[in-house]
């Protein structure tokens, strides 16, 4: 399904995207090919977690293991995207409803780890701009010139802005993200990606051991 919005110019003729690295067939085969192998290998790591949910679930964080949501990715092509519920019931909106489970999921970033499944798929790659929701799509498109542009690449799991600004969700937010948005798209490319991937890993996982020795510290203590 295509999201029906007018776009202030279509993307592939803007002058900004007539660049060599954009348009390089070889990195864009690397780097679709990358996101299947590394996703691949984190299949058995999913499946582990995801046993691990589901008994935890049972005591903490009670209801379905998966929370869906629409997306709008690649050339507007609405998609749903998979992550670990953290919240009761079938809404993720407002922080009340945040369970135990789900805020410590939340801290190290474990429930994005379902969105290899759609790195698989193709409805996105490891890194490039984060997904919008639908309404959010719209408003900010209308808004916010060239917003549309970031749908010119897959979404990704991690991505510049995220690195650099990090979550928002209001329009003031949102156009300084796309600064970062673009100017990945624009310099795309394997320096780029790989600076990507390491500055989210030195993020990630000194976070989860942080957390991780906080859960074990106490015990010790007594």
């Amino acid at each position: 399904m295509q999201y029906d919005i007018a776009i202030q110019k279509t993307a592939l003729d803007h002058q900004f995207f007539k660049n060599p690295v954009h348009n390089s067939t070889v990195f864009l085969f690397y780097k679709r090919a990358f996101d299947i192998i590394t996703s691949l290998m984190l299949l058995p790591v999913l499946v582990a977690i995801c046993i691990i949910a589901v008994v935890l679930n049972a005591f903490f964080n009670r209801g379905t293991l998966f929370f869906t949501q629409d997306r709008v990715g690649i050339n507007n092509q609405v998609f749903q995207i998979y992550k670990l519920r953290t919240m009761q019931g079938s809404s993720e909106a407002g922080n009340s409803r945040i369970t135990s489970l789900g805020q410590f999921m939340r801290d190290i970033h474990i429930d994005e780890l379902p969105q290899i499944i759609n790195v698989l798929i193709g409805d996105m790659s490891l890194i490039g701009p984060r997904p919008e929701q639908p309404v959010f799509f719209k408003n900010y498109a209308a808004s916010i010139q060239n917003f549309a542009l970031r749908q010119s690449v897959r979404p990704g799991i991690s991505g510049l802005a995220q690195l650099y600004y990090g979550y928002t969700d209001c329009p003031i937010g949102a156009q300084k993200k796309l600064k970062w948005d673009l100017e990945y798209i624009r310099r795309q490319g394997f320096g780029m990606d790989s600076h990507i991937y390491l500055r989210t890993y030195s993020y990630v996982f000194p976070r989860i051991s942080k957390r991780l020795i906080g859960l074990v510290k106490p015990v010790r203590d007594s």
